[in-house]
């Protein structure tokens, strides 16, 4: 999982962004420019959570399936809806001040769309 930050946004601010998706205690590693989370399968738990509780099944398998590479599955959630607390998943990268992109490297991509869309 992996965002840009952009210099008008407030790091922090750009953190709960990101902590309002995944509430586990994850350990966010910062740079000047950019966000980076690297997890296992456990930090799709809120993912899965979340798009049942906002009732999304059919359009994230529709995403999942049309971001799905050999080896990967890709997605986006909107930055600022993330931040108000808000799951908003999408199909590319939209947002002029870019959206959280995350990345799902398995071996068995069919499966883990599955299982977060199940």
């Amino acid at each position: 999982m992996k965002t840009k930050i952009n210099l008008t946004e407030d790091i922090n601010k750009v953190k709960n962004s990101i902590k309002n998706i995944i509430p586990e205690k994850i350990t966010i590693n910062t740079t000047d420019k950019e966000i980076l989370i690297e997890s296992d399968v456990t930090l799709l738990d809120n993912i899965h959570k979340l798009v049942k509780t906002n009732k999304l099944e059919e359009v994230t398998v529709n995403i999942l399936n049309k971001n799905k590479t050999e080896g990967r599955v890709l997605f986006y959630v909107n930055k600022q809806a993330a931040f108000h607390n808000k799951f908003h998943i999408i199909d590319e990268n939209m947002s002029p001040l870019d959206d959280i992109e995350v990345l799902i490297e398995t071996s068995n991509p069919d499966s883990i769309i599955k299982w977060i869309t199940s």
